[in-house]
């Protein structure tokens, strides 16, 4: 540290020993012997006289008092320690609000206030006042009165952090005074509150006069979403509420569109009235979502002409939809024990919501009565595959022929709940596939059979022999066949259930499709082994075929066999799961660290492989891509990562431009490519611009706190704190009570006056 210069200086010092106490004794008693000798010259006719004698005596106690003090003159020299001041201008994004009039930015004001203040920067350094600049934001940093020129792009204002971080980079330095140019708004610990305690504890521990001027606007027009109010996740199903905190200024009267919507596609639109009594509305959005996943939703409102920023009429947040219970829709054509087991199964399962439907007879039975008297109800084909379709998560077609059910017309709208996300599980059987007609059907291409060229009735279409189907490579590990995750074990098992009874012929496998399960003799119309259990995955969603309606003999007969008869069970649980996408199977995991980022944070998350097993899978190539979430589905970026030996990597995808995303992922997991997704969000503008009007109050009471000015819009007269001086180098001490003339003097007026008062007659 440099001193400012070097000056002589002179000070007075009492070097008696007495106690404090003493000297206050000393003083008291000097001023009444004072006192009294003024009240005993009171009636002295000679007024000149008495002004004498009192004189004398006051002089001869004074230099009493000086003796019994003992002062003394010290000569030395002293240093003037700089006393710094700190100019602080707020570099957060608020500060590029605009007024009406389209004037200069709050940025642009408070730089054209600087610019004015130059020659008192300038005459403060001169007389012993360094001045540093520092820019606000995030959090305090210092800079160069150049470099506060640049765009204001902070995402946060934090008003009483920066007093604490100002405190600890002066700390050893002196402060003079502290000049804060903001706007006012505290995106910080102080909020839209008064200072805390803490922020108290830094201005006291500061030190100095803290001076603010106030950047704003007498009148604004903005129209902001401040937040939306919603959980992290949501049930499929049940209705949810999505609050919106919408603000406004200067608008009052006006009416607005909100609009909900969903990755893009509006959900919901609520007309709102701007009242003028408030600068706060809260639009309530009912939603109840149809399907699970990690969705991308958006509020958003127009821009209306003359708004203070056009960047905060929209704000995005991501919503995990996940299931409560899976919700099944059982279709079936014919009584049967395979119906009645699987329906048993799934109604006992209290994760399942079940509801059924099953024909007890034909058109082509006798009825001894009229159609209207043998119905129990009408069968609700309008209802359930019109309007109530997306609400299930899994349609099952159990050895259903949909032809006489008027249900015809509805098959393309399966196909689209499929493509948009569905399951579709169809049932072997004589009115099933090829047999119930739907070679020729719209649901054809969404199956994971080919049924071209199959014969609808006869042999052709469907076998009587018993048999045991085996396992292909893919059905080993695949979770809809894991009976037991060890897979020699889960071969076992296989092998020893109870064999099937005859299966629906089919032409071979539909493109991307997997045999899981095959016919251990008899071949496809393809000359590959006939399929007994596929998949595919279709679209968004997925569908199975189950080529047999005898799968019963896995629960019933096998345990007449001594098994367990468990495996029926578990096998239609798996694959239920399977279909609906449960999360618990998923093999491949995209975690991030979070949902919502700032345009300066880097996306960071892991990746983790599992085996089927779900042990870690080490050594598997994850290809990731980072979409917007548009009608383009545009790659933002890709990045490949190598998983280590506990089956997990890092990822880091680095800066993005704002927007919502989705992150896809995909592997090769044991011969087998499976992908994942995540969603998530990197904003544009965080709290800082949800409600961008100036706020004064914080302002004036850190001024008031530490005894400095506030000022609105302009430079003021500013106090500063003096700076310190501290004595330095050798000190010389000249006792003046000791000296022989100041003795002579005391002696000299006390005999003095004693010959006044002789002479006038005083004794």
């Amino acid at each position: 540290m440099k001193p400012l210069s070097l000056l002589s200086d002179w000070r007075l010092v009492w070097g008696t020993q007495l106690s404090r106490g003493w000297c206050v004794f000393l003083c008291v008693v000097a001023t009444a012997a004072i006192a009294i000798s003024a009240v005993a010259l009171w009636r002295e006719r000679r007024r000149g006289r008495a002004r004498l004698l009192l004189g004398l005596r006051t002089a001869a106690v004074l230099l009493c008092l000086i003796v019994a003090l003992q002062p003394r003159l010290e000569f030395g020299q002293v240093t003037v320690i700089p006393n710094h001041v700190a100019v602080i201008l707020d570099m957060s994004r608020s500060m590029g609000v605009v007024p009406p009039d389209r004037g200069p930015g709050r940025s642009a004001r408070a730089l054209a206030i600087l610019k004015t203040a130059e020659p008192t920067l300038t005459e403060w350094s001169e007389n012993g006042h360094p001045v540093g600049f520092y820019s606000l934001g995030e959090s305090l940093s210092p800079t160069s009165r150049e470099a506060l020129s640049a765009p204001p792009l902070g995402e946060t204002t934090r008003l009483g952090e920066a007093v604490g971080e100002l405190y600890e980079r002066m700390a050893g330095r002196d402060v003079g005074a502290v000049v804060i140019l903001s706007d006012g708004i505290d995106t910080g610990r102080l909020g839209t509150g008064g200072l805390d305690e803490e922020t108290r504890k830094a201005i006291t521990a500061l030190g100095a006069p803290i001076h603010t001027i106030l950047i704003g606007e007498k009148e604004l027009r903005d129209l902001s979403i401040a937040q939306v109010l919603a959980d992290d996740f949501a049930f499929v199903r049940s209705p949810i509420k999505l609050e919106a905190v919408i603000h406004h200024h200067g608008l009052s009267g006006r009416m607005i569109e909100v609009s909900l919507l969903r990755e893009g596609r509006t959900l919901d639109v609520k007309l709102v009235t701007l009242r003028k009594d408030a600068e706060e509305e809260r639009v309530i959005f009912d939603f109840t979502p149809d399907r699970p996943g990690n969705f991308v939703f958006e509020v958003r409102t127009p821009v209306l002409q003359g708004e203070a920023l056009p960047g905060n009429n929209q704000h995005a947040f991501t919503l995990r939809v996940i299931r409560d219970r899976v919700r099944v829709l059982h279709v079936n054509g014919r009584p049967s024990w395979d119906e009645r087991f699987l329906r048993s199964m799934l109604r006992l399962n209290p994760n399942v919501d079940l509801v059924s439907f099953f024909i007890l007879r034909t058109d082509t039975d006798e009825m001894p009565l009229g159609q209207g008297e043998m119905s129990l109800i009408p069968f609700p084909y309008k209802e359930i595959f019109d309007e109530q379709l997306p609400t299930f998560d899994l349609l099952i077609f159990h050895n259903f022929n949909f032809k006489p059910y008027w249900v015809e017309p509805y098959l393309p709208g399966v196909r689209r709940y499929v493509e948009a996300g569905g399951s579709l599980a169809m049932i072997g059987g004589d009115l099933s596939f090829a047999s119930g007609l739907y070679g020729s059907s719209a649901l054809a291409e969404a199956l994971p059979v080919d049924l071209s060229g199959i014969p609808t009735d006869g042999p052709g279409s469907q076998t009587t022999d018993d048999f045991r189907p085996r396992l292909t490579a893919e059905g080993r590990t695949h979770p809809v066949t894991s009976l037991s995750l060890d897979e020699r074990e889960n071969a076992g098992m296989w092998a020893s259930l109870p064999p099937l009874m005859g299966i629906n012929r089919v032409a071979g496998l539909m493109p991307g499709a997997r045999a899981l399960l095959t016919h251990p003799k008899d071949k496809s119309a393809d000359g590959k082994p006939a399929p007994v259990l596929a998949v595919r995955d279709y679209g968004r969603g997925r569908t199975l075929a189950m080529l047999t309606d005898t799968s019963w003999n896995w629960a019933f007969p096998a345990a007449g066999q001594g098994q367990d008869g468990r495996a029926f069970q578990r096998f239609w649980e798996s694959a239920m799961r399977w279909l609906v996408r449960d999360p618990a199977l998923t093999l491949l995991r995209l975690e991030l660290q979070r949902s919502d980022y700032r345009r300066d944070q880097p996306v960071l998350g892991r990746v983790r492989t599992l085996r089927p097993d779900f042990t870690p899978a080490p050594q598997v190539v994850v290809a990731v891509e980072a979409r917007r979430v548009d009608e383009q589905e545009k790659i933002v970026r890709q990045a490949e990562v190598v998983t280590g030996a506990e089956g997990d990597a890092p990822l880091d995808l680095g800066l993005l431009p704002p927007g919502a995303y989705r992150l896809v992922g995909r592997a090769t997991l044991e011969g087998r490519t499976v992908e994942e997704q995540s969603t998530f969000v990197v904003r544009a503008e965080g709290k800082e611009l949800s409600d961008v009007v100036a706020r004064p109050g914080l302002l004036r009471a850190m001024s008031e706190a530490s005894g400095g000015v506030a000022m609105d819009g302009a430079w003021g007269s500013f106090s500063v704190n003096p700076p310190r001086k501290v004595r330095v180098g050798s000190v010389r001490a000249v006792e003046i009570w000791c000296h022989p003339l100041l003795l002579l003097l005391v002696v000299g007026l006390l005999a003095s006056e004693w010959v006044l008062r002789r002479r006038a007659g005083h004794g």
